[in-house]
């Protein structure tokens, strides 16, 4: 706050207009009410959102921010927002009303009504223009410790509609807890605070894991077509999807066809003000020949796919593709003339090397920790041989501690790992089991793992503890498989586990 540019980004921040959300959702057309519709020659008008919010608010008394948030949910929300014009005589009546009965306009327009609600209230009401970047909000929280309030459901629309009222209410006590003034919070949120998140491109993308199929309606088709390599886009997709990760881009009638390949610039997330709920951000397409829907459903290998017998309908528009399904498209591409040379493709990762396992510490270096940097770790991100008090005067020393907290009296991991030669025979694989076990329940941790010669085992927390029958074991050799350890990888990646 006290440098040139922080000064300067307060004071661009010190008079938010319009042009600071996307134009799209700034105006709406309303419909004229019934009683109203005789009066005019036109069935609906635009406004604009922010100025039809900023004026029914600007003239309200509140009182603390409790009741400011109560106005939002049992007022604006619940009996809209009135649109006033004057009649043939000169006086003013209600002739329209936002959002119309629409719930998902509130969420589909966050950007526009939280602006209004700021201009109107700036005490207490911030504006929110992270619609389709959830994601930034999610790493904010984290790195700030800002508490997320949880995400209501894709069908929870009333709830999608609360949720500004949520995350409005958590933001006013971090800037209430920090003293900043509005303008300086807007400056945080918006300029300081996204230098400590992922940047929102494609450069520094880790290697895919897995291909997954997305798709586009007619809509879409302009959009796909006039992409460049620098494109970078919002789309609608699967949560499971990691950055790096391969999409194959099936634009439905009137095309039915493959005809790009992108890659994930982003994991995918749950976003509550956006229509579809799961977003990607997607970039780096390159143009194919088109792969139709006729030549999928006639394909030995493909035809079998379920997403496929449902047409890529629902669910299935969504679906993941494996790298031998993935390699059956690229050859019906390669059959029409497509240089696969120029398309992504999944590293087939050999089996890492046992022949000169001697010890413990062998398997840690030569494959433990080239596994977890294909996780996505840094060495940073975890702490060996973390020193934890369990009893009256016993230390003892968990192997790998991630995302760790060492302030002595409150350490916490979220995953622990323990390391071993072997755990070829049920009683040592039973001893490390209860070992890791009371570490992980001591630092709270919310999975742990084991890793010896023989591969991996991941233990997910269920019901506050660990069950030694819910491991999922996956042998190195399984690890060179893509879609073996992109299963692995959706449960211990670095996104997952420290995210």
């Amino acid at each position: 706050m006290q440098s040139d540019r922080g000064r300067k980004t307060i004071e661009r921040f010190s008079n938010l207009t319009n042009e600071f959300i996307d134009e799209w959702c700034r105006t709406i057309d309303l419909e004229f009410l019934e009683d109203a519709k005789e009066q005019f020659p036109v069935p609906n008008f635009s406004i604009d959102v922010p100025t039809l919010v900023s004026e029914s608010i600007s003239e309200v008394k509140f009182k603390d921010l409790g009741e400011a948030n109560s106005y939002y949910i049992d007022t604006l929300l619940a009996e809209g927002i009135s649109f006033e014009m004057a009649d043939k005589t000169g006086n003013k009546e209600v002739v329209a009303k936002f959002p119309l009965e629409n719930e998902e306009n509130w969420y589909d327009y966050v950007a526009a009504v939280s602006l209004g609600l700021y201009h109107g209230q700036p005490d207490y009401f911030l504006p929110y223009n992270f619609r389709t970047k959830f994601n930034q909000v999610e790493e904010i929280h984290a790195e700030f410790n800002i508490p997320l309030p949880p995400i209501p459901g894709k069908f929870d629309k009333y709830g999608r509609c609360l949720y500004y009222a949520s995350i409005n209410g958590v933001w006013q006590e971090f800037r209430l807890r920090y003293g900043l003034s509005p303008v300086e919070m807007c400056a945080f949120l918006y300029d300081f605070a996204l230098e400590f998140i992922t940047p929102l491109g494609a450069t520094d993308l880790p290697l895919p894991s897995k291909v997954w199929l997305i798709t586009g309606g007619s809509w879409d088709i302009e959009t796909v077509d006039e992409a460049t390599s620098d494109t970078v886009s919002m789309w609608g997709g699967n949560t499971a999807i990691r950055r790096g990760d391969i999409l194959m881009m099936y634009l439905v009638a009137p095309r039915k066809a493959i005809g790009s390949i992108w890659l994930a610039c982003t994991d995918g997330f749950i976003d509550p003000f956006f229509h579809y709920h799961g977003i990607v951000w997607i970039c780096k397409p390159v143009k194919t020949v088109p792969v139709t829907f006729a030549e999928l459903k006639i394909h030995p290998l493909l035809s079998k796919k379920s997403a496929v017998k449902a047409h890529f309908q629902g669910p299935s528009s969504k679906t993941s593709f494996t790298v031998e399904e993935y390699e059956a498209v690229l050859q019906i591409m390669k059959s029409k003339g497509q240089d696969l040379a120029i398309l992504p493709r999944i590293p087939m990762n050999e089996q890492l090397p046992q022949a000169e396992l001697q010890n413990e510490r062998d398997v840690e270096v030569q494959l433990i920790e080239p596994f977890l940097k294909r996780l996505g770790y840094k060495e940073t991100d975890w702490i060996r041989q973390m020193s934890v008090k369990m009893g009256r005067g016993e230390r003892n020393y968990p192997d790998y501690a991630f995302g760790a907290k060492t302030k002595r009296g409150e350490e916490s991991a979220k995953m622990v790992l323990e390391s071993k030669y072997q755990l070829s025979a049920q009683r040592e694989f039973v001893d490390a089991f209860y070992q890791v076990k009371s570490y992980a329940l001591r630092l709270q941790s919310k999975v742990m793992t084991m890793a010896a010669k023989e591969g991996v085992w991941v233990f997910p927390l269920e019901k506050g503890t660990f069950d030694i029958k819910k491991a999922i074991h996956r042998t190195w050799a399984d690890l060179a498989h893509p879609d073996k350890f992109h299963e692995v990888l959706t449960r211990i990646g670095r996104d997952d586990v420290l995210g």
